[in-house]
């Protein structure tokens, strides 16, 4: 918790690699609960590229904690805000109140990128399933045809990130330098302020 120009404000920060584990999820949907509860505003940094896979993962509790968050965000009924400051990657983008949960307002800096996975994550999912479509069409790819291919979806998924490509497409409110950002967070929590906050609601969430 901390105040942005006087205002109390509840922090959800990705921090480290920024990738979102089980029992992260699962601390992040009790402070959504505890804010709204108490009625004071949220602030979403999102640098994170999604939620955490694999087998110890699942385990852990991964799908289960994970959906809490997204469900606790997407009924969080204080004032929400979202400051884009790295990578921001699928699953990630909902449970940090992305663009699709209707932040009251959503900044980037240019450090972030937005999209449904990063260039190099989406150039070899993509590329395998073009291999797969050559071999059975009889037209294998060769070493260069793929690198070709690679550096296509790498520019392509990469540039589309961009926070002046998502500003342009009205995804973000506005591109910050970082000496704007306390700035514009206090505005744009007192601007979100001036609504009446209503009670929570957030049904049965067993943790």
């Amino acid at each position: 918790k901390m105040r942005i120009k006087g205002i109390p404000v509840g922090v959800i920060a990705a921090h480290g690699l920024g990738i979102i584990f089980a029992e992260a999820a699962r601390k992040a949907t009790e402070w959504i609960i505890r804010c709204s509860q108490e009625k004071i505003p949220l602030l979403f940094v999102q640098s994170s590229p999604g939620y955490m896979v694999g087998s110890e993962s699942e385990h852990m509790g991964i799908g289960k904690y994970g959906a809490d968050m997204v469900r606790a965000v997407s009924c969080a009924q204080v004032p929400k805000v979202q400051l884009v400051i790295g990578p921001d990657n699928g699953a990630a983008n909902y449970g940090m109140c992305g663009r699709a949960y209707r932040p009251h307002f959503l900044f980037s800096v240019m450090r972030a990128r937005t999209s449904v996975m990063s260039g190099r994550s989406a150039a070899e999912v993509l590329l395998s399933i073009e291999e797969r479509k050559r071999v059975s069409a009889g037209r294998p790819m060769n070493t260069e045809e793929k690198d070709a291919f690679r550096r296509q979806m790498v520019e392509k998924y990469d540039g589309e990130a961009h926070p002046f490509y998502c500003a342009a497409r009205l995804l973000n409110d506005r591109v910050l330098k970082l000496y704007e950002i306390r700035d514009w967070l206090g505005m744009a929590f007192e601007v979100s302020l001036l609504k009446p906050i209503g009670d929570p609601s957030f049904g049965n969430l067993r943790f």
